[in-house]
C-alpha cells in the first residue's frame, strides 16, 4: 500500500489494472541513486609556482606571492622535480641575499630589486608614478627581474649537478644605461654569493642522478675524474666505480666507464684490470652495438708477461660470449696469475739410463784413484769457486763424442743446439725463459731465433713445435725429445 508521504509521481504497480501505468515513469523510478559527489572543479591557479610548492618548501606568504610571479622555460632540466626543487631554493637565498646585503642608493626603496625596477621604468618607458601605466609596468619589470635571477640560480645548480650546457641568461632590456646598473648593483653580487654558496645545493639523488645520467650522457667523465685523483687503492676504486656505473644504468656509454677504469687501474692491479674489463665486455655485449674495444699494446704487455696469458684471457672472453656466466669468467679471470702446477711424469728409461751412467762414474773413479800412476797424462787444474757454474754447464770432454751421436744425424743440429736440448734435459725439461736468456746473452745469441731454429729442425719429424711456452717457462715434451734420440 503506498505510504501517504510518497510522492505523487510514484506508481503503486502492485494496484488495479484498471489503472493506467506511466512506464516511463516507472522506469526512472527504478534507476539506482546516484551519490552526490562534488566534481573536482578547475584551479586556474594551480599553475602557480608559490601554490604549488608552498607546504614542501614551507613559504610565508610573501614567499608563495613572489614565487607566484616566476615561470619556468620548461626543460629536461629544470622538468626533474628534485633539480626544479634545488632552483628555488636558491633562487629564495639569492633574493634574501640581495634584500638584506644590497643596500639602494636611494633609500626610498626598500630593495635593490625595487630600486631597478624604477630605474627600467624611467629609462625604458619613460612613465611617470603618476600615470596609469606606471604601476602595472613596473610590475611586469619586476617580475622580469625576478625570472631572470631564476635563470642565473638554473645555471648555478646546473654547474653543481656537472651540466656543461646552460640556459640563456641575457637580459631583455639592451639599454646601455639598464646593461650598466643591472650588470653593477645584481648580476655582479648574485655571481660572487652563488659561486660561495653552491655547497648549500644538495647533492642530486640516486634516482636523480639516473635521469640526468641518461640525459646527459658524458656527465659520468667528472666523477670519474675525481675518483682517479683520490685513488688509494684497487678495492676502493672498483666500490666507486660500480656506484658510478650504477648511476648510469640507463646511459648508452656505461660500458665506456668500465672500459677507462680497466685502463686506469692497470697499472695499480692487473686483477682488478681484468675483472673491470670483463664488465665492460658484458656491458658491450648487452649494447645495440658490439664494439669491443682492445686495450692498447702497452697496457696489454702490462697485464700479460707471456702469450700464454694472454691466450687464456681470450679463451675466457670466448667461453664468455657462448655462456654469458660473468660470475665464472671473473673467477677464472682471478686465477690468471697463479702458478700452474706441473705435471711430472716419470720417464723410468731415463731414470735407468742416469743411474747406469752413474754406476759406471763411480767405477771409473775408483780405478782412477787406485792407479796413481796412470794419469801422468792428466793435467789438474784448480777449481775456483767463480767459475763453478760453467763448469756445471760443460761437465767433461771425454762426453763430446758420445753427445755427437746422441741425436740423429738428419737434424743437422749444431754444437750450440745440441747443448741447449742437453740443458733441457739436465732441468727435467723445464727452463725459465729468464734463464735461458741470461744463458744464450753469454753466447751471444738472440733467444728468439734460436729457439725457432730448433722448433724449425724438429718440425719434420714431430710435425708440432718441440720448445714450446708455458707461463715463464719454456717447456720440451718428453715424448718428443725422445724421438731425437739415437736408438742405439
Amino acid at each position: 500500500m503506498q505510504n501517504e508521504h510518497d510522492d505523487d509521481s510514484i506508481i503503486d504497480v502492485s494496484g488495479s489494472a484498471d489503472i493506467p501505468i506511466d512506464f516511463g515513469t516507472a522506469l526512472h523510478v527504478q534507476e539506482p541513486a546516484v551519490e552526490n559527489t562534488p566534481k573536482p572543479q578547475y584551479d586556474p591557479e594551480g599553475w602557480k609556482i608559490g601554490k604549488k610548492y608552498i607546504r614542501k618548501l614551507s613559504l610565508n606568504d610573501e614567499q608563495a606571492a613572489m614565487l607566484d610571479r616566476l615561470w619556468f622555460a620548461d626543460n629536461v632540466f629544470n622538468e626533474i622535480e628534485y633539480c626544479r626543487i634545488q632552483i628555488l631554493k636558491q633562487f629564495l637565498r639569492a633574493i634574501d641575499y640581495l634584500q638584506i646585503h644590497c643596500v639602494p642608493v636611494n633609500k626610498s626603496y626598500a630593495t635593490v630589486i625595487e630600486e631597478l625596477s624604477e630605474i627600467i621604468v624611467c629609462l625604458q618607458y619613460n612613465y611617470r608614478k603618476e600615470s596609469l601605466n606606471y604601476r602595472y609596468t613596473y610590475d611586469a619589470v619586476q617580475t622580469e627581474i625576478f625570472n631572470h635571477i631564476l635563470k642565473l640560480c638554473e645555471n648555478n645548480v646546473r654547474e653543481v649537478y656537472g651540466i656543461k650546457r646552460k640556459i640563456n641568461t641575457d637580459f631583455n632590456y639592451t639599454h646601455p644605461d639598464i646593461q650598466h646598473q643591472y650588470g653593477r648593483k645584481i648580476v655582479s653580487k648574485l655571481e660572487v654569493f652563488l659561486a660561495e654558496n653552491q655547497h648549500q645545493i644538495l647533492d642530486a639523488d640516486h634516482r636523480t642522478n639516473i635521469v640526468l645520467n641518461e640525459n646527459n650522457t658524458g656527465r659520468w667523465k667528472t666523477k670519474f675524474e675525481t675518483i682517479k685523483e683520490d685513488f688509494s687503492n684497487a678495492p676502493a676504486f672498483e666500490r666507486e666505480i660500480f656506484r658510478l656505473a650504477d648511476v648510469n644504468i640507463r646511459n648508452p656509454s656505461q660500458d665506456t666507464i668500465f672500459f677507462e677504469a680497466s685502463k686506469f687501474i692497470s697499472k695499480h692491479d692487473r686483477i682488478s684490470a681484468l675483472k673491470l674489463y670483463l664488465h665492460y665486455f658484458e656491458k658491450d655485449l648487452n649494447s645495440s652495438q658490439f664494439d669491443r674495444k682492445q686495450l692498447t699494446k702497452n697496457i696489454q704487455k702490462s697485464l700479460f708477461s707471456t702469450n700464454e696469458q694472454l691466450t687464456d684471457f681470450e679463451n675466457i672472453l670466448n667461453e664468455f660470449i657462448t655462456t654469458r656466466n660473468l660470475e665464472a669468467a671473473i673467477e677464472k679471470a682471478s686465477q690468471l696469475y697463479l702458478p700452474k702446477r706441473k705435471k711430472i711424469v716419470i720417464d723410468r728409461d731415463a731414470v735407468e739410463n742416469v743411474q747406469r751412467q752413474h754406476s759406471g762414474t763411480v767405477a771409473l773413479l775408483e780405478e782412477y784413484l787406485r792407479d796413481d800412476y796412470e794419469q801422468e797424462n792428466i793435467t789438474e787444474k784448480p777449481i775456483e769457486t767463480e767459475e763453478e757454474d760453467e763448469l756445471t754447464m760443460n761437465i767433461t770432454h771425454h762426453n763430446a763424442e758420445t753427445n755427437t751421436q746422441k741425436y740423429i744425424e738428419e737434424l743437422n743440429l749444431s754444437e750450440i743446439q745440441k747443448e741447449i736440448l742437453d740443458l733441457f734435459e739436465k732441468q727435467s725439461f723445464n727452463i725459465p725463459q729468464s734463464e735461458m736468456a741470461a744463458y744464450l746473452q753469454s753466447k751471444n745469441l738472440f733467444m728468439g731465433s734460436t729457439i725457432d731454429s730448433i722448433n724449425d729442425l724438429c718440425f719434420e719429424i714431430l710435425d708440432d713445435v718441440l720448445i714450446e711456452e708455458e707461463d715463464e717457462y719454456f717447456t720440451i715434451n718428453t715424448d718428443y725429445y725422445k724421438k731425437l734420440l739415437k736408438n742405439d
